[in-house]
């Protein structure tokens, strides 16, 4: 059983999507071949471990997926605008 106060982060070399995150067992997967550099793969990271802390903080019962999907994209331009 995965501790649920953490995040999980694994990679595969294939995979339809860049990554995904698993609230029932608090994983990220990370596909390696839809990224094209190292920097993007970290920023694929940063997005699905921000789901992980919604799901943690309870916060994706007030939202749907799409604005779930563009709090995260604001918050990684966020990042950038600082």
């Amino acid at each position: 059983m995965a501790n649920p106060d953490f995040c999980s982060v694994d990679f595969r070399t294939y995979g339809e999507d860049r990554g995904a995150y698993y609230d029932e067992t608090g994983r990220c997967l990370i596909y390696l071949s839809q990224h094209e550099d190292l920097n993007d793969i970290f920023k694929t990271i940063q997005h699905e471990v921000i789901h992980f802390c919604f799901s943690k903080l309870n916060e994706i019962d007030d939202m749907d997926e799409d604005q779930e999907e563009k709090l995260i994209f604001f918050i990684a331009w966020a990042e950038l605008a600082l």
